[in-house]
């Protein structure tokens, strides 16, 4: 079957869709509810927590390929399709226990709920990889990174809007239902003949290739040979992501209502994000990827600081618009990361590669999303900003070396995992 160039994109965006949504109804939405009710900041940085399926899925990631499930014509669309109606049915679940009395009940379900949604994200990315090339590459990322923001504004804005009318289970039970609806489109229009990736490994080549791509990925090898994009990855975000935990709480402490929060965070996740990035996607275009990190760190270190020295002063409205300007850096900072790791893969295992970068960059959010809450908790907020800006100004030294050695690299035309692979072979 052939598919017009608008309906063949459509699954991407589905997927991705789902993924931003399960997310932000972690971390935005739940704990918009939860502060809320009445929840302190300690016992809200537990629901961070729900990052550690994120780190592992590196882990099982390999397993999983080797099992995955074929559904019309695709490799990977049978294993998806059973984990999202699994996720469907935990929203289910999530929804009837009562929020009131059960909070590490509906933690431990939520973990559930992400780890669900860590390994239908493994065979999101197998179904873009194996049905995408070089020319349709841009498009599809272009759906994922568009998709995730774009699901902010299910998992936030609707589930808090929902919630406010209907109640807590009337909240999950519409995302459950959703959840279902957005199996309609890929069914409808996925590919079903694996389009050949010029730089990944060949789909159907035999097992043994892919099991060779995936192993070395939990050698101690790949750590040594990937260190340098590894820890560019871990210090990149530190700031931003301790400023993107705080937000909804802060807003919330300034006695924003649910709804207007959700509709604040639907403007965040839609047009400023977007706004982001169309900005990340100009900015590559014309200084090149890697030459925009160390500016885009520079800018989260601003950020974090005029948030802290400015903190007393700021009403309601400025803190909307400065959470506003940190979502738009984060979305500039998010897709221009993620363009140079997809260039630093090794050819011979992207995608286990490209997992491993976004374990990393899951542990990062977890400890500090946990650390901000716990710091704020037992200090204050102006305290807690200033400890991240204090961190985003130290990372600048060891970035602009880390940049130093990536940028070598790639003048050299081969990624530093690459180099250092050769040189162990020889």
């Amino acid at each position: 079957m052939t598919h017009s160039p608008i309906t063949r994109y459509l699954p991407y965006w589905c997927f991705y869709l789902h993924q931003g949504m399960i997310t932000a109804l972690i971390m935005q939405g739940v704990a918009g509810y939860f502060r809320h009710a009445g929840l302190d900041l300690a016992q809200l940085s537990w629901l961070s927590l729900t990052f550690l399926p994120w780190i592992a899925k590196c882990l099982w990631a390999p397993w999983g390929e080797r099992h995955t499930l074929p559904l019309r014509g695709n490799p990977y669309l049978g294993s998806l399709v059973l984990l999202q109606i699994a996720m469907a049915a935990t929203l289910v679940v999530i929804g009837v226990i009562s929020p009131e009395h059960s909070v590490l009940t509906i933690i431990i379900a939520l973990m559930l709920l992400a780890l669900l949604s860590a390994s239908h994200d493994i065979y999101a990315d197998g179904i873009t990889i194996c049905t995408t090339n070089a020319s349709s590459r841009a498009l599809a990322n272009t759906a994922q990174v568009g998709g995730s923001y774009l699901g902010i504004l299910f998992g936030s804005y609707a589930f808090l809007s929902i919630a406010e009318q209907a109640g807590w289970r009337g909240g999950f039970f519409a995302l459950a239902g959703l959840s279902l609806l957005m199996l309609i489109l890929p069914l409808r229009y996925i590919q079903q003949s694996p389009i050949q990736h010029s730089q990944t490994l060949d789909r159907q080549s035999p097992d043994r290739q892919s099991q060779q791509a995936a192993r070395p990925t939990l050698n101690r090898l790949t750590f040594k040979a990937l260190w340098p994009v590894l820890a560019f990855t871990a210090i990149f975000y530190l700031a931003m992501r301790g400023m993107m935990a705080l937000q909804t709480v802060m807003l919330i402490d300034r006695q924003l209502s649910l709804s207007q929060l959700g509709i604040v965070m639907t403007v965040y996740s839609t047009a400023v994000s977007g706004v982001g990035i169309v900005l990340a996607n100009v900015l590559i275009r014309r200084m090149g990827a890697l030459r925009c990190l160390l500016p885009v760190m520079v800018v989260h270190a601003l950020l974090a600081s005029v948030l802290a020295v400015g903190y007393p002063r700021y009403s309601l409205n400025a803190w909307i618009a400065l959470f506003g300007v940190v979502n738009l850096a984060a979305a500039i900072g998010f897709v221009t990361l993620y363009n140079v790791l997809m260039g630093l893969v090794r050819p011979h295992q992207p995608a286990s590669d490209y997992a491993l970068f976004q374990s990393i960059d899951a542990a990062v959010a977890m400890i500090v999303s946990i650390a901000a809450l716990q710091l704020a908790h037992h200090t204050n907020y102006q305290t807690t900003l200033g400890v991240l800006a204090c961190f985003a100004v130290a990372s600048l030294w060891p970035a602009k070396r880390l940049s130093v050695r990536l940028s070598r690299a790639f003048s050299e035309g081969t990624s530093p995992g690459v180099a250092n692979q050769q040189g162990q072979d020889s």
